[in-house]
Parts: C-alpha cells; sequence; structure tokens
C-alpha cells in the first residue's frame, strides 16, 4: 500500500507502534489511541518529524499507558517540542513511584521529578566505563600471553589425543635382574607391586615359556611393558642377558614405546652400576634401595609414584 495516507491502528491492545511504519512515506494521519503504548520509539519519533516537514503529520495517542520514567525523557520532551500534530500535549502517564500524572506535569517539573535519572546515567556510564577497560585489560592480557596460552592449550590437547591413541600394555612393568635375587622379587616386590599396587610384571623365571628363544621373549615383553625395572645386584654386572635388556629399553624409550626406565640398585652403590648405564642417565628414574628399614616407607612411596604416573621432582635420588 505505498499511497497509504490514513491509518486507524486504535483499540487493537498494541503495546508498540509497529517501527515497518516508517516505510511508509505518505503518511498523514495515524490513530494509536486506546492502546497499550508505554513510549514511543526514536525510530518513530523521528520519522514523524519527517512527515510533518514534507505534507503534515497528525498522531493520535491518547489512551495509552504512558510511562515518565528516566527510559522516556527524550519522548516527554518531543512531545512538548514536536511540530506533529497530536491530539494532546498532556497524556496520562505513571511514574517510576506508581503515581499518576501528565506528561505536562511531568515537563513542567522535570528537574524535580527525574534528579535521580542522572545519577542513574552516570552510574550506568561509569559501569560501562569500567567494564569496557578491564575488557581491554584482559585483552591486553590475553594477546601479551597469547603464545604462552597456545601452547597451554596444545599441550592439553595433545595429552588429550595421546591418551586417547595410548597403547595397551600387555605388562605394566617388565623386570631385568640377574643371579638369586628372584626370591627377594617373589618376596618383596610381587606382593606389593601386583597385589597391592594391581600391577602387571613380567618376570622371566615366572612367565618365560620353556623351549622358546630367551632373546625373542625377551625382547617380545619389554615391547608388551608400559616400564621396565632394571634391579641392578652385585651378580647384575656380569649377566649378558641384562645388557641385551638394555639395549632394548634403549631403543623402545628412544621410539617412545616404553614410558619408563627405572633402575633400582640393591647391595650395591649408585656409583658402580654399569658402564653402560651412563647412557640412559639423562632418561631413567634411578632409586638405591636402603639397607636401612626406617627408609623403606619413603623408598615405596616413591617407586609408587613412579610405577603409578606420579609426578616426581628429580631423577635421581638416594635413599
Amino acid at each position: 500500500m505505498p499511497n497509504l495516507s490514513n491509518l486507524n491502528l486504535g483499540k487493537n491492545l498494541l503495546p508498540s507502534i509497529p517501527e515497518q511504519l516508517t516505510d511508509h512515506t505518505k503518511i498523514k494521519v495515524l490513530d494509536m489511541r486506546n492502546n497499550l503504548l508505554t513510549t514511543v520509539s526514536s525510530v518513530v519519533r523521528n520519522w514523524a518529524d519527517k512527515m510533518q516537514e514534507r505534507h503534515g503529520m497528525s498522531l493520535f495517542l491518547d489512551g495509552n499507558a504512558f510511562m515518565c520514567n528516566c527510559d522516556n525523557l527524550d519522548l516527554i520532551r518531543w512531545i512538548n517540542a514536536t511540530k506533529v500534530n497530536l491530539d494532546s500535549h498532556s497524556y496520562k502517564c505513571q511514574l517510576s513511584n506508581g503515581t499518576v500524572t501528565d506528561t505536562l506535569t511531568a515537563y513542567n517539573s522535570f528537574s524535580h521529578l527525574f534528579a535521580d535519572c542522572k545519577s542513574t546515567m552516570w552510574l550506568t556510564f561509569a559501569s560501562t566505563l569500567v567494564s569496557t577497560c578491564i575488557t581491554i585489560f584482559l585483552m591486553l592480557v590475553l594477546y601479551s600471553k597469547r603464545w604462552k596460552i597456545a601452547f597451554s592449550i596444545y599441550g592439553v590437547f595433545q595429552r588429550f589425543i595421546e591418551k586417547k591413541v595410548r597403547k595397551r600394555y600387555k605388562y605394566d612393568v617388565y623386570m631385568s635382574y640377574a643371579g638369586d635375587i628372584i626370591i627377594w622379587i617373589k618376596d618383596v616386590l610381587i606382593p606389593r607391586l601386583e597385589a597391592e599396587w594391581g600391577l602387571t610384571m613380567c618376570i622371566r623365571d615366572r612367565d618365560f615359556l620353556v623351549g622358546e628363544s630367551l632373546l625373542d621373549t625377551e625382547a617380545e615383553c619389554i615391547e608388551q611393558s608400559r616400564y621396565i625395572i632394571f634391579l641392578i645386584t652385585p651378580e647384575f654386572k656380569s649377566s649378558n642377558d641384562c645388557v641385551f635388556e638394555l639395549d632394548k629399553a634403549k631403543y623402545e624409550k628412544v621410539t617412545k614405546n616404553l614410558d619408563k626406565i627405572i633402575v633400582i640398585t640393591k647391595d650395591i652403590t649408585i656409583t658402580d652400576i654399569p658402564l653402560e648405564f651412563s647412557l640412559i642417565c639423562n632418561y631413567a628414574y634411578f632409586v638405591q634401595w636402603p639397607n636401612d628399614k626406617r627408609d623403606l616407607d619413603t623408598t615405596w612411596r616413591r617407586l609408587r609414584m613412579l610405577v603409578t604416573d606420579g609426578s616426581v621432582a628429580n631423577r635421581q635420588v638416594t635413599l
């Protein structure tokens, strides 16, 4: 309806004047009486002023529920200043405290009735300013730390992916040892690691099948183990099998198939361990088994941290 000039929308319970009407440029009379208007938007007011300048404009607003509050200050001023032909300059309106008055009275008592609006306005301005400053500050901090944040996110993502694709191991711990220390392993280590901590150990004298190649079985079991523990005793230094197991462990560690290499020294000091172990000192965890039983609790705690993903501050310690 491009030629629409008179429009009566009275008694329609409209809560606002549809802003779509501003697309019509030939309207001369708009009747909005007896609706539920609480305000007239700035878009509609500006449009009405333009229509008045172009060809004259009549706007009927009587019988609505206008609010005379801080949000409607511009409307109150506009009603008393516009050249649009209004049906009244004194529409009934309700103050914030519930008192009923009219727009003309509100306009004449402007500074008295709306004194608090300036405080509210400044409070809003201050809140906006503070929020803006905080936002800018946070953006600057984030920008200055952007690479650190990016690497942190990447690290979390990488750990998540690694956890998803982590290899399923047949054994938790592969034991490398020599000599009669197997008795100590059966009496001391197995009850603690398997029975109490719930780990699965691979022990040559217990788990290897008779008749199969020893070296092939050792290599396969190390590949299927998450950790390897070298139990170094005086007999260990003369064992050729243990040297092979060390070479295999180094390979599996470099290829990231083996999580940890743990070296336990018993009845021998760390300084007396075979020279070959110096090649893994940068990524192996060394634990010296104590002779004093009073130090055993500390040793067990450290060993448990190592085989249950606990964090360790120092790789080498004497207990």
